[in-house]
C-alpha cells in the first residue's frame, strides 16, 4: 500500500468513525427524550428536539453509507478486476 493510499484509508476511517459517533449521539439523545422526558428542563419542545436529533442521526447515517458505498465498496471492486 502506498503512502497516498494509506492516508486516504485513514481519512475515510476517521470520517466513518466520526459519523458513527454522531449517529450514536443522536440515538442516545432521542432515547433520553423519549424515556425520561421529566429529566429535560424545557418540556415544551421535546417533539421538535426529537425531530432535530433524528435528522442529525439520519444525516450522519446517510453520509456514512455514501462514503462506504462510493469509496470503499467501489474501490474494492476495482481492485478485484
Amino acid at each position: 500500500m502506498t503512502t497516498d493510499e494509506l492516508i486516504k484509508e485513514e481519512m475515510l476511517n476517521a470520517l466513518i468513525s466520526e459519523l458513527t459517533a454522531r449517529e450514536a449521539k443522536a440515538k442516545s439523545t432521542i432515547r433520553i427524550y423519549l424515556n425520561k422526558p421529566v429529566a429535560i428542563a424545557d418540556h415544551s419542545d421535546i417533539l421538535d428536539e426529537v425531530t432535530k436529533w433524528a435528522n442529525y442521526g439520519a444525516e450522519a447515517r446517510d453520509a456514512k453509507e455514501f462514503l462506504i458505498s462510493e469509496f470503499l465498496v467501489k474501490e474494492d471492486e476495482n481492485q478485484n478486476k
